[in-house]
């Protein structure tokens, strides 16, 4: 493993303070408004495709629920009473 001397340290001091002072900069903020509009952008994307599949997926379950309660309505009309009691697999 290498050591890392005093020098080494000071050195990550400059490098990290140049690194805050171009991340500073009018230059990054060019980079930065383009970069957060466009994710911006994708997140109403997303957003909106995700409250269609929701509405479809709530469609989905209210057919399927319907049908499959009025399927046990219809076994449970054909069974007997006593089948009902006894817990027969419909």
């Amino acid at each position: 493993m290498a050591k890392f001397g005093w020098k080494s340290f000071i050195g990550g001091i400059l490098l990290g303070s140049a690194g805050f002072d171009l991340l500073r900069s009018k230059e990054a903020d060019k980079v930065y408004v383009p970069v957060t509009e466009a994710v911006l952008i994708a997140r109403d994307y997303v957003m909106e495709n995700v409250e269609k599949i929701n509405a479809r997926t709530q469609d989905i379950y209210t057919d399927a629920k319907e049908k499959a309660d009025r399927y046990l309505a219809q076994k449970k009309a054909q069974c007997t009473v006593e089948e009902f009691d006894r817990g027969v697999d419909l």
